[in-house]
């Protein structure tokens, strides 16, 4: 059984990594679109993964949602996905009691 490759040249395997860059610089660059607003999801996290992600638990961070320490800017509703809710990847604090 004889194998047929073609040997390539350091400027063809050059544009076939490019080309798998690109497309792959494309598969990460997902986007949800919500009433004419875009989200890039690469921002956005499930209540459950921001709980596990910062030691909380998921109760702890729905509290935080009705008290309003995770502003409403932060916060999106997916109507199409059973409402569920992604939150903006970013550390929040509640405030300090004197």
């Amino acid at each position: 059984m004889s194998t047929n490759r073609k040997k390539m040249s350091l400027t063809e395997l050059d544009e076939r990594f490019d080309k798998l860059e690109k497309m792959m610089t494309e598969i990460t660059k997902s986007k949800l679109i919500i009433a004419d607003k875009e989200y890039h999801l690469s921002e956005w996290i499930t209540t459950s993964d921001y709980a596990k992600n910062n030691g909380l638990a998921i109760a702890r961070v729905h509290n935080w949602i009705t008290r309003g320490v995770i502003p409403s800017d932060c916060l999106i509703a997916v109507p199409e996905l059973n409402h569920l809710k992604l939150i903006k990847d970013q550390a929040y604090q509640t405030r300090a009691t004197t």
